[in-house]
């Protein structure tokens, strides 16, 4: 059995649904039910009555930890000890739990948040040793905090712990919720574009924004090699587009979506979660070692979301 904890988050439900359709056995742990048909337990991961009872019910073999709160600026300021225990704090409780039980992986899901001021405007893609991480809001701190904490307690526990940095994720089940601040900008124009309204953003430049389904697969990935020559992926594309581009492909399907680019945040009716744009990742390692390669090009992820958007938009 395989134990996701944030299942039911937006990440979450495109790993779990694409663990499930492999007919194996899958289980969310998250506050809430996950929207699709899988086996689940309420939980929160700073409840570590509740992890145990989890393990020791569920005896999983392997756990995907996608539990985060994805803070923005308010919430930075209004919820920093809320951020960290969950993020950080969290992290420690599943790694502890999973340790108790005899788990035999365990993959952390990260992000390129860790970069913070040092990801933007880099002369070349970023890698995993050669460039080091400066995060500046509470998600990025804590997150990076915990990715060096699973492989620093994975070394000295010898458990098979992997880390995964994840690019800008946007499509399938992305959704608010109380883990999560604000929607991808491809999403929240997407969602513009099918009412027929106008999306205004701020000049963000490139970046590589991976669609949710590819991303989910580059982490079943990473979950499935037998033995990967690094502990740490960058979790990307390889290339970089931006959100003009989304934007074209969007008003040829929707004849009334209006879009700019804007520099005065008041105009803005899709709003960021960063004021800057990460420089994109280098997946080599991905690549290289683990034969990943994304399924959706640009219009490819387009007609897709779009599609899911009409089954499933609520």
């Amino acid at each position: 059995m395989i134990l996701v904890t944030g299942g039911a988050g937006f990440v979450g439900l495109n790993v779990v649904e694409q663990l499930a359709a492999r007919r194996g056995a899958v289980l969310v742990y998250d506050l809430s039910a996950p929207r699709i048909g899988v086996r689940h337990e309420l939980g929160d991961v700073t409840d570590t009555d509740a992890l145990e009872r989890t393990f020791a019910k569920h005896r999983p073999a392997a756990v995907m930890h996608l539990a985060a709160i994805t803070a923005g600026r308010q919430r930075d300021a209004r919820e920093p000890r809320r951020i960290a225990e969950v993020n950080l704090l969290g992290t420690i409780n599943v790694l502890e739990a999973a340790r108790r039980h005899g788990v035999q992986r365990f993959v952390h899901a990260s992000t390129g948040a860790v970069y913070g001021g040092a990801g933007v405007g880099a002369p070349e893609p970023l890698e995993e040793e050669r460039d080091r991480p400066v995060p500046e809001s509470m998600y990025g701190i804590t997150k990076y905090a915990a990715e060096r904490t699973c492989l620093r307690l994975g070394e000295l526990w010898q458990m098979d712990v992997r880390v995964g940095r994840l690019a800008t994720a946007f499509g399938r089940w992305e959704h608010a919720t109380s883990a999560r601040d604000v929607l991808s900008p491809p999403t929240g124009i997407a969602r513009i574009a099918r009412r027929g309204g106008e999306a205004v953003f701020p000049p963000l430049g490139a970046t590589d924004y991976i669609y949710a389904p590819d991303l989910a697969s580059a982490l079943v990935a990473l979950l499935d090699a037998s033995a990967p020559r690094h502990r740490l992926y960058h979790l990307g594309i390889g290339a970089a587009w931006a959100l003009p581009e989304w934007c074209e492909l969007l008003a040829q399907r929707f004849p009334g979506f209006r879009w700019r680019e804007s520099t005065h945040e008041a105009e803005w009716t899709v709003r960021p979660l960063s004021p800057t744009t990460r420089t994109r990742f280098s997946n080599r390692r991905l690549v290289q070692d683990l034969g990943w390669r994304p399924r959706f090009d640009l219009t490819a992820a387009a007609d897709d979301f779009l599609a899911w958007l009409e089954a499933y938009d609520q």
